[in-house]
């Protein structure tokens, strides 16, 4: 009788371990991604945002110009292996008009961001809008 019970001790030993193990890498993703989402959230990061957005928008976030709101799209958070997070924003509620950008924190804590990428969508719309004629 007692071999049965060592042999139980050890099995359920074992499988404590694996799910402590498996719950605290759930739990260190988690944190992650709520600093990812903090840091893509700030007030840092959106002046990044809206600058980039401004200067292809003169008149965003106004009547006048296309762009009209932004989200921060948050399963698309990951850190970038060269430096930076990588972000993209949805813009006017739509999945196909994205913006992307790589924020990288400068040493006095404000980010800037590396590249800029849009979706065919955001510059077919913003020519569009602009009438813009390709030569």
């Amino acid at each position: 009788m007692k071999k049965p019970k060592k042999s139980m001790i050890i099995l359920f030993s074992i499988l404590a371990v694996i799910g402590i193990t498996i719950g605290g890498c759930s739990m260190h993703q988690y944190q992650k991604k709520q600093e990812m989402i903090a840091i893509a959230t700030s007030d840092e990061a959106i002046k990044v945002y809206e600058e980039y957005l401004k200067k292809e928008d003169p008149y965003a976030f106004t009547e006048k110009g296309f762009v009209h709101s932004y989200q921060v799209k948050q399963d698309s958070l990951s850190y970038n292996p060269m430096g930076g997070l990588m972000v993209s924003l949805i813009i006017n509620d739509d999945e196909e008009m994205l913006v992307d950008y790589n924020l990288i924190e400068g040493s006095d804590g404000d980010y800037t961001s590396a590249f800029y990428g849009s979706t065919p969508k955001f510059w077919q719309t913003r020519d569009k809008y602009y009438k813009k004629e390709e030569k």
